[in-house]
């Protein structure tokens, strides 16, 4: 499965509605006059929506969980793009991008599928709107070169884990997932199609035998649909709950397979004896290896091309090993849990306690459910108690997004919450009010899922599917502790496929110390990176603090480590824009 890649030229007076010009890529790629033009490759799927446009990206029946090539004829008797829109987001799935014309309002719109797998960037020209799924296609138009926006950048490195629409180049934005939005004629707007309170814990009722039945359900369905059309793939295991679930999915639903897991050089991040125990249970394949300093380069942008620096030095070595596995066994692509700890509801507050005393009184239910997030936090009852005390009395308000100052320059206005790409912190929750909790969890995770448009060999998010969205969003925050473990649904969904040591681990480690190694191997080059960089010369970081920081900070707080790392990414990606 290649990367899914394409370019879309809306001229602002547009005089031909239909059809769209389709170009290849060996064809110069600049505007024509009047006409909306679409550049896609001859390996792009692209599904003809009657004389109404054309869908990009893969699309499955929500019914069947079979792949869609050609659009059923109840599909196409809709005429308008908010009908063709509906019924996508109602009958269908995947990750895909609908562009559709309207020869009544000449308008061009685009529909973005809700879970975000196929992300999209915009720019404005003076006479065009530019649509791509990669922001550094944009310069192929031969518009001025894309620039960085210094005050969107110092906005994302104070909420780094909050997915905006706006990027951190100059005049790009991101179009939001499930959002149909009009780029010609005289109804030039957006409209929110999908809806995150439309599956609230209001319209479920059922048990937590129930609710883990259908979850392992619809995994096996999602899973399998995405790996038959992969083929054989590699799934990175850590041996925990998400990436275990992914594998169990894929076996029951009879789609081949590999493992592979990369190990720190000492014990604290060391996984391979939990993903060997998975793959043998299940009988597959496992492709080990370790983490690599050498592969490591310090001044290298691991965000390259992207529209944010969003993503972590370390990942040259995890992603490497990953892909010399998947090369390995002939995948062609690599599957993560990533995003899993959201979507499953790992909250760790007194939330479901008081949801459920809000819904079902105080009885049983409510007192197990403390029970268990004393459990799940490991705190004493009293201090759940206390805890709950204050979540109770709290004002039903939309909570602010955190934000992270270390480190920061203070010559640039705070904005608040500053447009999110999925503005579901206004979600109406009613008494439900961890669902709000659970739900700007899921908004951390779209900075990390990975999507169908990667450059590369692809590393691919099934779990950020649609329908497994929707579905979690659904269920009551406390059958996701139910018996004291955290994302306890997700463990029960596959209970019987998977060792009972994976299913009943609650914590595994992480890759921190071979960070650490990474950022000591290279302080002195970091340190001459950032002070003599971009980021100073525009005023984003206080020069002094990351001076401080390298000198003697490092030494008490490990967590700095992290956060000098990530300045450091932010500088060697804004110098990448600047070449």
């Amino acid at each position: 499965m290649k990367p899914i890649q394409f370019e879309l030229s809306v001229p602002r007076n547009l005089t031909h509605e239909l059809p769209i010009k389709i170009a290849r890529p060996k064809q110069p790629i600049r505007p024509i006059a009047g006409h909306a033009t679409l550049w896609a490759g001859t390996d792009v799927p692209l599904i003809k929506v009657g004389n109404h446009g054309y869908i990009i990206g893969l699309v499955f029946s929500r019914h069947s969980a079979k792949r869609i090539s050609i659009l059923p004829d109840e599909a196409l008797v809709n005429d308008g793009a908010q009908a063709i829109a509906t019924w996508l987001m109602h009958e269908c799935w995947g990750g895909y991008v609908a562009i559709l014309m309207c020869a009544r309002t000449k308008t061009v719109n685009l529909f973005v599928d809700p879970s975000g797998l196929c992300p999209v960037y915009r720019t404005d020209t003076e006479s065009n709107i530019l649509i791509s799924t990669h922001p550094a296609h944009l310069n192929k138009f031969g518009t001025a070169p894309l620039s960085v926006s210094w005050p969107a950048l110092h906005s994302f490195l104070l909420r780094p884990e909050l997915r905006k629409r706006e990027t951190c180049l100059t005049g790009v934005t991101e179009l939001s997932p499930g959002e149909l939005v009009s780029l010609s004629g005289t109804h030039k707007e957006s409209q929110r199609m999908w809806k995150a309170e439309n599956f609230s814990p209001h319209q479920r009722r059922g048990t937590f035998a129930e609710a883990s039945e259908q979850l392992a359900y619809l995994s096996q369905q999602i899973c399998g649909a995405w790996g038959k059309v992969f083929g054989h793939c590699i799934v990175a295991a850590s041996g925990g709950v998400d990436s275990s679930l992914i594998c169990a999915a894929l076996a029951v639903a009879g789609v081949p397979f590999s493992c592979a897991t990369v190990a720190t050089s000492d014990p604290s991040g060391d996984e391979r004896r939990f993903v060997e125990m998975l793959a043998q249970h299940l009988r597959v394949d496992v492709i080990t290896a370790i983490y690599d300093l050498s592969l490591i380069d310090p001044l290298c942008a691991v965000s390259l091309g992207l529209a944010r620096p969003s993503r972590k030095a370390f990942m040259t070595a995890l992603e490497n090993a990953l892909f010399e596995a998947a090369a390995q066994t002939g995948a062609k692509v690599v599957l993560d849990g990533n995003g899993g700890d959201n979507l499953f509801c790992f909250l760790h507050s007194a939330a479901p306690v008081v949801d459920r005393l809000r819904c079902e009184g105080l009885g049983l239910g409510a007192i197990s459910t403390f029970h268990d997030m004393c459990l799940i936090t490991r705190c004493d009852m009293p201090t759940m108690a206390r805890a709950l005390a204050r979540r109770w009395l709290r004002r039903d308000g939309v909570p602010s997004w955190p934000v992270d100052p270390r480190l920061l320059s203070q010559n640039f206005p705070l904005q608040e919450n500053s447009d999110p790409l999925t503005p579901w912190l206004l979600t109406p929750v009613g008494r439900h009010g961890g669902k709000r909790d659970h739900l700007a969890l899921i908004m951390r995770a779209q900075m990390h899922m990975h999507g169908l448009a990667a450059s590369g060999l692809p590393r691919f998010s099934p779990l950020a599917s649609q329908p497994l969205l929707e579905f979690c969003l659904g269920v009551p925050t406390w059958l996701w502790c139910q018996g004291g473990t955290n994302r306890a649904l997700a463990r029960a969904a596959f209970a019987a496929d998977l060792p009972e040591e994976i299913v009943k681990r609650t914590s595994k480690a992480g890759p921190d110390s071979f960070i650490h190694k990474t950022f000591y191997a290279h302080r002195d080059m970091l340190r001459e990176h950032l002070m003599d960089g971009l980021l100073a010369h525009h005023g984003i970081i206080d020069r002094d603090a990351v001076d401080e920081s390298f000198q003697t900070g490092v030494h008490s707080d490990r967590e700095i480590v992290l956060r000098l790392l990530d300045l450091a990414e932010a500088e060697s990606w804004a110098r990448s824009w600047q070449a």
